[in-house]
């Protein structure tokens, strides 16, 4: 005898939200790529490329171009999180070791063959200016990471270089966190209140540093460098790291309409002046949507394969965007402008493939040596494309 259509009704009523939401943690925590982060990417840094070039035309929200840099952050801290976490459930630890080899070989190379490039140029073309002398000067901020807490702009000045204060926040998280981490997982028995409760008193100091501090010097430099996006998205990673808690996000974040409404949101949020803590937090979301469930309606553009490869070397065209831009206004104008943009964009996104293809691809290959084996199933499944999306990164 089958079951009236009522009976099937008040089933299906019966099987709680927790439960289908824990079909999902499965889902969520079986891959090992999140499809749309690259497309992110590519936004995130096709944002920073404008705001430094075309002269910010057109509605206030075209002047929010800077907060790609966020993007980044919130990116970041999901992702490192993610994936630290998931190792030490699948092993039973984390090896920081490990994980700081793959770091230096994704970032140090390109970081300073880049440098190096700007040492010359500036040797060659601006030792005696102003700013070749500031350049100068600041040299062993920029060669140690620390330029976001010893370089300030000051006003109407410019700074060769200073985009590295984001690169110099990044880093920093990355020797900070993972052993704060493998600390805290230890004591609470690998439960996340320990890791959370760390990121908690970080984020209040971070937020607390501006007011009861100056900034501009250590060391309330150093505590207000802490990001807030990186710290969000490292907590969201920990949250969804269990069934209970990505139980409860999902409800929220895990449909296949929260991609699109956290997405309106954060441009509503852009459009208008809003406080940079809810920006940022709505970043985190937007990323958490994207990464808890594969089919939204955001995928398929995010996944066009243009933002994919622009996601994919977007570390190169961020390093190597202002030495394009230079030449641009060389050769095209002196001015900031859309065609400016539209062209440093095109040379730029030219010479990090280059970058990707002659001179990191080799080093990842090295990179491999130091990854897990889930981190290598990864590789696996993103061999249907040309160039492989990766989740560390």
């Amino acid at each position: 005898m089958h079951p009236s259509p009522g009976a099937l009704a008040r089933s299906r009523r019966r099987q709680s939200s927790p439960e289908r939401a824990f079909t999902g943690y499965d889902r969520f925590t079986a891959m090992s790529r999140f499809g749309a982060l690259d497309g992110l990417r590519a936004l995130s840094v096709i944002a920073v490329v404008w705001h430094h070039t075309s002269g910010v035309p057109g509605p206030a929200i075209a002047t929010k171009g800077y907060l790609g840099v966020d993007f980044f952050f919130a990116i970041s801290g999901f992702l490192i999180t993610t994936l630290l976490v998931r190792e030490s459930a699948a092993t039973g630890g984390i090896s920081l070791s490990r994980f700081y080899a793959r770091r230096a070989l994704r970032i140090f190379p390109l970081y300073y063959a880049t440098l190096l490039l700007y040492v010359v140029l500036v040797l060659a073309t601006q030792r005696h200016t102003p700013e070749g002398q500031r350049f100068l000067h600041h040299l062993p901020a920029y060669a140690t990471y620390t330029s976001n807490w010893f370089v300030h702009l000051e006003h109407g000045a410019t700074e060769t270089f200073y985009f590295a204060w984001s690169l110099a926040t990044e880093e920093q998280f990355y020797v900070l966190w993972p052993p704060l981490l493998v600390v805290a997982l230890s004591i609470s028995r690998r439960r996340v209140w320990a890791p959370l409760l760390v990121l908690a008193v970080l984020i209040t100091a971070s937020q607390a540093a501006g007011v009861i501090t100056d900034t501009s010097k250590l060391p309330g430099a150093i505590v207000s460098s802490l990001s807030l996006p990186i710290l969000v998205g490292a907590a969201a990673a920990l949250v969804v790291s269990t069934p209970q808690g990505f139980a409860r996000v999902a409800t929220v974040l895990g449909r296949a309409w929260s991609a699109p409404v956290c997405a309106t949101a954060l441009l509503c949020a852009l459009a208008v002046d809003t406080p940079s803590a809810i920006t940022q937090c709505l970043m985190v979301c937007l990323v958490v949507a994207l990464c808890l469930l594969e089919r939204t309606p955001l995928h398929p553009v995010l996944q066009w394969r243009p933002l994919q490869f622009i996601g994919v070397i977007s570390y190169g065209v961020y390093l190597l965007h202002m030495l394009c831009a230079n030449i641009v206004f060389r050769l095209i104008a002196h001015e900031h402008s859309v065609p400016v943009f539209a062209a440093t964009l095109a040379l730029s996104t030219a010479a990090a493939y280059f970058s990707f293809r002659f001179f990191e691809t080799p080093l990842l290959r090295i990179k491999r040596r130091f990854e897990s084996a889930g981190q290598r199933r990864g590789d696996e499944l993103s061999r249907i494309s040309p160039i492989h999306p990766r989740t560390d990164r």
